[in-house]
Formats: structure tokens, sequence, C-alpha cells
């Protein structure tokens, strides 16, 4: 289930395991993968909770990259 409100930077994205604030997870993707984030989505990879993040690049290219629930390393990219 996700928190939804007006300013990132104080809203958690929860499942059925630990939160993790949303400010940690817009930081790993600045750095990761550059541009406007469109969507994050809690889903299970091998098992293990993860955040899906889509990406509006600046190229105008869409992108996706998955980070670990726990940690927020990249697990995929595309």
């Amino acid at each position: 289930m996700e928190a939804l409100a007006r300013s990132h930077s104080s809203v958690l994205v929860e499942d059925a395991g630990a939160l993790r604030p949303l400010r940690e997870i817009y930081a790993v993707v600045a750095r990761e993968m550059p541009g406007k984030v469109l969507r994050i989505k809690r889903v299970r990879r091998a098992g293990r909770q993860a955040y899906a993040v889509r990406v509006l690049k600046p190229d105008g290219k869409r992108g996706d990259i998955v980070l670990d629930g726990a940690t927020l390393a990249v697990i995929e990219r595309r």
C-alpha cells in the first residue's frame, strides 16, 4: 500500500515489512537514473521485497529501475 501526499519528503512507502521514506528512494534513483520519477511500486523480486521505479529520463525515454526493499541496492535497470 502506498501513502500519497503533495510532498514526497515526508511520505513513506509501506508494505507488509519495513517502511522506507520516499526521500531515500528518490535520492538513490536520482543518483542511479536521473530524470523525473513517474511511479514507485512495491514488488517482489527473487522472493524479496523491492521498489520498482519508472523514470522519464532527460532524453525523453522511459527507464525502469528496481531497488532492493531493505538496502535500496539496484537489482535491475532497463
